[in-house]
């Protein structure tokens, strides 16, 4: 492998000094700038403003593409100060001279940057993906594979709904085999992979992978001291964690926002993105006062930032706010100033019902009110029932495996880097090679067998913890981990419940469609069942067509609400099985955690009365039996 790299460097010295001469005109073109744009890097947003302003380019260099370079700078710099307007300005001159000069790379960072400035500006996809679809194409004409990575990340971030999310992960899986994981100086490139990957993720609904996938970005970019990127992750942490219900993290990820704020005190936005995260966090949690506090602190930041759709957003979460704390009339009025922002993105049409229900509900049309909330809610629905699509997940899982061999093979060559620093103390080339190739050797030996254990252990622990028709936990797991999850509610003083509920009239089924069917119909209510629960919910398969469900941190009457919808989720739509249509309903019991119960068995006994109650009463019926002292 080293004398193949070998090889490879002295092939690669013999073309670029084949084409010396075209790059000593490139060097050329660009010399004025090289200083510069150093300087640029290495300072704060405001100060490199000033530092533009003081370049001036000399009479000899004032080519057609220098002055492209000189507004494309200028676009990047305003872009940074959040001056988007003169950002998009200054990157339009840019664009209309590098067109002339065909197969630019800066007329492909020209349309990146444009794009990045309206993202900034309107959060719209239809506004500023238009701009990365050209600089993609012209990035494939090009050989630069570190700008057609670039332009396949940016172009994958446009693919953000359910329908289309497919085409943005092919983007990505295309980027990751143009990255060479051996540059340490790709930290920024990876971590917009990581990035984008978060983003897909979330696209689906799968936010646990788009929180570890954010958090991978903010590791990259803290890796290179990127503080703007690093508080850009925190910004998409805090809004899965939000998804996810998990408030440590959310809250954690906000202080660390807070601390950034003071810390870089030249992103002056800072402040302002951190209090309007809070708010939402506190709004999300019903603690109103203190959501109203930062969210009122966020829009007196307000002229801090140009990202208008943040701040559009803010006056409808303080809206929020103010009519969960009883306060109609000032919800009204935020609302009303929501509503004026006509540039606010059309697919986003959510949070405009949210106002439009506001607004009815201050003006006493209650009936507009609520039709306002039911568009909302088929909103949402609609949405879900696309997320739960499993070809979409499928296809998120399958970047997923990508992924995880992009991130095996940077730890693989952060190990072969290190090594070979170590080996560098060698005299002789003749040691240091056979080093290499023994390190080589038997780290590939010892990664293929730690795979392996590794594998077979999953997969062993996998098989002897999962039900073999249905994939969900068996009979002994849920016992198990049920347990488990009693003994940590006790502990902790947390209440919890458990459903059981089977198949109503399974026996009929299995008679009229034989036995094939009736495992295609346990199949498919266990699939059913399980999307209805959240990710620390317990679903397992314990009889026959017998279920047993889990909920900790859930009181009596919420599992009677998830009961019902549980049941209605099942009997509300038909079963199709090739040609032969089934519709299926189930009996439930349910049973909550009180004193002096301590073991799970003794509340499947109950919740197993209730649902032979259900069955007596006449089927599809959830039925909660009393404990008495």
């Amino acid at each position: 492998m080293y004398i193949a790299k070998k090889w490879l460097k002295i092939i690669t010295l013999f073309m670029v000094a084949s084409s010396a001469s075209v790059m000593s005109l490139q060097v050329h073109a660009a010399s004025p700038f090289l200083k510069l744009e150093q300087q640029l890097s290495d300072s704060s947003p405001s100060d490199a403003l000033t530092l533009l302003n003081e370049f001036q380019l000399e009479p000899i260099s004032t080519t057609a593409y220098n002055r492209a370079k000189l507004h494309f700078l200028y676009g990047k710099q305003y872009a940074r100060n959040r001056l988007l307007e003169q950002s998009i300005a200054s990157y339009d001159m840019a664009i209309v001279l590098a067109k002339p000069l065909m197969g630019s790379e800066l007329l492909i960072e020209s349309y990146l940057g444009r794009s990045f400035a309206r993202y900034l500006q309107t959060n719209d996809p239809e506004v500023y993906c238009s701009d990365r679809a050209k600089a993609l194409v012209l990035a494939r004409r090009q050989s630069n594979r570190e700008l057609l990575a670039k332009s396949l990340t940016q172009n994958a971030f446009c693919f953000n709904k359910v329908t289309n999310v497919h085409h943005g992960i092919a983007l990505l899986d295309e980027a990751m085999l143009l990255i060479d994981t051996e540059d340490k100086a790709n930290y920024n490139r990876k971590a917009m992979i990581f990035n984008a990957t978060g983003s897909l993720y979330r696209t689906v609904g799968l936010h646990k992978r788009g929180y570890v996938n954010f958090e991978k970005a903010y590791q990259n970019w803290s890796e290179i001291d990127d503080t703007q990127d690093m508080f850009n992750m925190l910004h998409n942490m805090i809004s899965e964690a939000v998804k996810l219900g998990d408030w440590e993290k959310a809250r954690d990820n906000i202080e660390q926002q807070f601390l950034l704020a003071v810390k870089a005190s030249e992103f002056n936005d800072f402040g302002f993105f951190a209090h309007l995260n809070a708010g939402r966090v506190e709004l999300a949690t019903h603690n109103y006062v203190d959501a109203i506090e930062h969210l009122e602190q966020a829009i007196s930041l307000k002229d801090t930032t140009r990202e208008q759709y943040f701040i559009t957003s803010s006056y409808l979460f303080l809206a929020q706010a103010y009519l969960r704390s009883g306060d109609v009339e000032q919800a009204a009025a935020m609302a009303r100033i929501f509503k004026q922002d006509s540039t606010f993105p059309k697919n986003m049409s959510s949070m405009t019902l949210k106002a439009d229900a506001i607004i009815a509900l201050e003006q006493q049309q209650y009936l507009s009110a609520i039709n306002a909330l039911l568009e909302v809610i088929d909103k949402e629905r609609q949405k879900n029932k696309q997320i739960i699509d499993n070809e979409v997940i499928d296809l998120a899982l399958e970047h997923n495996s990508t992924l995880a061999e992009f991130e095996n093979q940077l730890l693989a060559n952060k190990l072969a880097i290190n090594e070979l620093s170590l080996a560098a103390v060698a005299d002789k080339q003749r040691i240091y090679d056979l080093r290499v190739s023994l390190f080589f050797l038997v780290a590939t030996v010892l990664l293929i067998a730690i795979l392996f254990l590794w594998q077979s252990r999953k997969a062993f622990k996998h098989s002897a913890q999962t039900d073999f028709l249905t994939g969900i936990a068996n009979r002994a797991h849920v016992f198990n981990r049920g347990q488990r999850m009693i003994d940590r509610a006790i502990k902790k003083k947390h209440p919890l419940a458990v459903i059981i509920f089977d198949i109503d009239n399974f026996k009929s089924i299995n008679d009229q469609y034989g036995h094939q069917v009736g495992d295609l119909a346990i199949k498919a209510v266990a699939k059913r069942g399980e999307r209805w629960l959240r990710d620390c919910d317990l679903i397992g398969r314990i009889g026959g067509e017998e279920f047993l469900i889990v909920l900790p941190d859930v009181t009596e009457a919420d599992a009677i609400l998830i009961s019902e919808r549980l049941r209605e989720g099942i009997a509300s739509q038909a079963f199709k099985f090739d040609d032969v249509v089934i519709e299926l309903t189930v009996s439930i019991g349910v049973a909550a955690l009180k004193p002096p119960q301590t073991r799970l068995t003794d509340l499947v006994n109950l919740a197993d009365k209730g649902l032979y109650k259900a069955k007596f009463s006449g089927k599809n019926r959830v039925y909660l039996i009393e404990q008495f002292a």
